[in-house]
């Protein structure tokens, strides 16, 4: 009747899933020090999103119908866009792409195409954010004209 949950700088809570939901979930905010107001849901390590948000009414079902027992999983944050804009998944478990390469993966994935209803229309911050095809080496540094060196200097080496 036990699940680990994993989060922080790897730390994890061994929580009983024969609970409501909402009791859940409130209980691992107050643990990860999220607020009351944050969306929170579990990736499991084979990476599927347990989707605890969506339950249809989690002050009654318990959370044991949607967490299998003795499993591990990832706690994240789920940040909604506006209206028809795309939900971003960030992991509370520090350094996932070292701990867990593989769920890092899954978890972009899973930001950059949700599941939309309308699988037809891209939302508009999939259609600003798209991957790049080549990836970047470095940004290009400014170039100062020497006046303002001369100005940056000046004020450096201004005693105070």
């Amino acid at each position: 009747m036990f699940v680990t949950v994993r989060y922080g700088a790897d730390c994890q809570e061994i929580v009983n899933v024969h609970c409501r939901v909402l009791s859940l979930t409130a209980h691992l905010k107050k643990k990860c020090q999220c607020r009351p107001e944050d969306c929170i849901d579990l990736l499991d390590e084979s990476g599927t999103l347990m989707n605890l948000n969506e339950v249809g009414s989690p002050a009654s079902e318990l959370a044991g119908k949607y967490l299998p027992e003795r499993q591990r999983y990832i706690l994240l944050r789920v940040i909604r866009g506006e209206g028809s804009e795309s939900t971003y998944y960030e992991s509370l478990l520090e350094n996932l792409g070292k701990h867990h390469p593989e769920l890092a993966e899954r978890l972009q994935k899973l930001s950059a195409h949700p599941q939309l209803k309308d699988n037809t229309r891209r939302s508009s911050m999939q259609r600003k954010f798209r991957p790049l095809k080549e990836p970047l080496l470095g940004s290009p540094a400014k170039v100062r004209s020497t006046q303002q060196s001369k100005k940056g200097s000046a004020l450096s080496s201004r005693p105070t």
